[in-house]
């Protein structure tokens, strides 16, 4: 059992200020642990609703595909070859016809069920034969809706581990019908040889180049990506693509901006340039950048510190979705920076980071559990979250696992527990 006077470890981000202990009610002492933010830990983009109509809609499925701050293990796994089976069919492809239903009804796709089925069928009886598939053909079965046929490869390739190959050439026939989505996708699984399809790179920036010219700003975005971790000495023409990508609506282009100008990344650190992009994608909108104008308005690195800025900034963020300001905005309801201490408001911000597998949340949400602070005591909840957070391992799960083994060998009358 771990003795600490009653005491009990929070854990905290976003502050790069020493920590203070700060006594809350029921005489219960919290501490805090400060970790290094940046926009690259943060959670990857929130798909977009349908949206096939608008232009910046282009990424679909791709939208993050090319994303510079995207780690060497994620981009393995993306690269692993999937073979297609020889006895994969039509249902190991496409959902089932009740999904696919709701998907017509949503307007996420207009051919019938019918059509997808035998556009899928003609693919397949080609592709495992290791034979070339005829654009014409399914642009033909597609009622020449070239724009249909790549709603139907996000489809494919969102739903089925064995989608790539048939996706590949629903996009494929798609750019040969003139659609411009078709286009962006095949580039971009072509580019980096997406599960498993041929790689071909020099094809692929080709492709994002032509859309680029014309102007569709994820392509825009994603070239400069590929410029930024390919030809450092061309950063100045990443800059501007980043920046013609933003004016089109690409709210991440200033997230990446923000983030370049932030930590130096291939140009000259600087943290007024940074936060102006950041502003400007606040007001566009990007939870991303309404995060870091939390961070700064958290320290006087660049403007006054106002923690009441801070606080509004990261609620704004919390509220569209993102799990580490859910988090934040929690600790400062918890903790009192910026707002009034409201221990109810921080254990539901805390529930919604931990929902979303944000690990610190996870840690403190249990430890509230198990103090019946801002929500009912609930030792069965305290388990479940302090085993969420030790599943996720690191030190943090360390000292969730702690928790946990310590909870689980008390006496039920004992309920005070430490994360060290």
């Amino acid at each position: 059992m771990l003795k600490n006077q009653g005491q009990f470890r929070f854990l905290w981000a976003a502050q790069s200020k020493p920590f203070r202990r700060v006594t809350l009610p029921r005489r219960t002492t919290l501490h805090a642990r400060g970790i290094h933010v940046s926009v690259a830990v943060a959670s990857k983009a929130r798909r977009r609703g349908d949206a096939r109509n608008s232009q910046q809609s282009i990424g679909g499925i791709f939208e993050p595909f090319l994303d510079s701050t995207v780690n060497k293990q994620s981009e393995a796994k993306t690269d692993e070859y999937e073979k297609l089976p020889a006895k994969i069919g039509v249902q190991d492809i496409l959902p089932q016809d009740s999904e696919l239903q709701m998907l017509i009804d949503n307007k996420q796709v207009g051919l019938s069920i019918e059509q997808q089925k035998l556009l899928v069928e003609e693919i397949l009886q080609h592709v495992k034969n290791d034979n070339a598939v005829d654009s014409g053909t399914l642009l033909r079965l597609s009622e020449n809706k070239a724009s249909e046929l790549a709603a139907l490869g996000n489809i494919v390739i969102r739903t089925s581990p064995y989608g790539a190959p048939v996706a590949l050439e629903l996009y494929r026939a798609a750019m040969d019908g003139g659609d411009d989505r078709g286009r962006f996708s095949f580039a971009s699984m072509v580019h980096r040889g997406y599960r498993g399809v041929p790689k071909n790179e020099e094809l692929g920036i080709k492709l994002l180049s032509e859309l680029a010219r014309k102007g569709l700003p994820y392509a825009q975005m994603n070239l400069a990506s590929i410029i930024m971790r390919t030809q450092p000495d061309q950063v100045a023409s990443a800059i501007k693509l980043y920046e013609l990508a933003a004016k089109g609506g690409v709210d991440k282009a200033y997230v990446e901006l923000g983030r370049m100008y932030r930590i130096g990344y291939g140009v000259h650190q600087d943290h007024k340039k940074a936060m102006d992009y950041f502003q400007r994608g606040a007001q566009q909108g990007s939870a991303r950048c309404m995060f870091m104008l939390g961070v700064y308005y958290s320290t006087n690195q660049v403007v006054t510190e106002d923690q009441k800025k801070a606080f509004k900034h990261f609620q704004k963020a919390a509220m569209r979705g993102l799990p580490e300001a859910q988090y934040n905005v929690g600790l400062r309801f918890l903790k009192g920076h910026g707002v009034e201490t409201n221990a109810f408001n921080a254990a539901e911000f805390f529930k919604m980071a931990a929902g979303q597998g944000f690990q610190l949340a996870q840690a403190n949400l249990a430890t509230m559990y198990l103090e019946g602070h801002g929500v009912k005591k609930d030792l069965s909840q305290a388990r479940h979250w302090y085993q969420a957070a030790a599943d996720k391992g690191g030190n943090i799960g360390k000292e969730a696992q702690k928790a946990l083994d310590t909870l689980d060998g008390k006496s039920a009358d004992h309920s005070r527990c430490s994360i060290m």
